[in-house]
């Protein structure tokens, strides 16, 4: 049984038909990669799989559970957590708390113990507090914890935000462009971070991103998209070479 499958989606949005026919299938432990120029419908597979949009038409299932119907949320505790495009961090919250909320969906306490402030509340709340330390100390994020993320540079913003998906401790880890807005020396700490990872975690990656450097070096295997349909798909030399990817990115940065 594949992680996750992706099967045969379309997305509409009124008139306008954002994605067609989509097919992916992700094995567990695997990096790929999601491509294409922009406006091509990459964001909206990543909205739809981790239950943003629901689809069209087609089925999206997680370990062979369908999550149709399902709130970010309850896809999230399924074990897929993700980042995004334009970074998401509550920024009149400090590092050590943007990281914290992650695990609230587990805690296990009701409000009565809240304000009680009960022995079941003090557990739960020194468990959560021990996880989020523990990865920010992984992420080498422990001397920003009071920080506000406001307040960072924003290479570290992006690290913060990567810090809150593994506190999940997800199976999947989707990440939405991780090199965005980023100058080239953070994009090789970028590269070698994400290899870490993969190698000390539990977990597949799936990828969107424009910055060829990356997905050519991490990734297993591409998908490329335009205009909502794929247009081609298999290892990263063989995508490189592909006409109808060389035609889709003319205009854009060329692989």
């Amino acid at each position: 049984m594949a992680l996750l499958e992706v099967i045969d989606v379309t997305q509409r949005f009124g008139g306008l038909q954002a994605l067609s026919c989509f097919d992916m299938i992700v094995e567990e432990r695997e990096i790929v990669g999601l491509i294409g120029p922009n406006g091509a419908g990459k964001t909206t597979v990543f909205n739809l799989v981790s239950g943003f949009y629901t689809p069209t038409t087609g089925e999206i299932r997680f370990r062979g559970k369908s999550t149709r119907g399902m709130k970010p949320n309850q896809v999230t505790a399924l074990g897929l957590a993700r980042t995004f495009q334009n970074i998401r961090l509550w920024n009149d919250m400090t590092v050590l708390d943007n990281v914290r909320m992650a695990r609230y969906h587990w805690l296990g306490y009701g409000l009565l113990d809240a304000i009680l402030r009960t022995r079941r509340y003090a557990q739960a709340e020194k468990a959560v507090e021990a996880k989020a330390r523990h990865v920010l100390e992984i992420m080498e994020l422990e001397d920003c914890a009071t920080e506000l993320p406001k307040n960072l540079p924003y290479g570290l913003q992006r690290r913060v935000e990567l810090a809150r998906a593994l506190t999940v401790e997800p199976s999947l880890l989707l990440l939405d462009e991780p090199a965005a807005g980023l100058n080239s020396a953070d994009v090789d700490g970028l590269i070698r971070q994400i290899r870490w990872i993969h190698e000390n975690f539990d977990v597949a990656i799936w990828m969107i991103e424009h910055q060829m450097k990356v997905v050519m070096t991490l990734c297993q295997r591409l998908t490329v998209i335009d205009f909502g349909s794929i247009i081609a798909s298999g290892t990263p030399v063989e995508v490189q070479k592909n006409p109808k990817v060389i035609a889709a990115y003319l205009g854009e940065e060329r692989l």
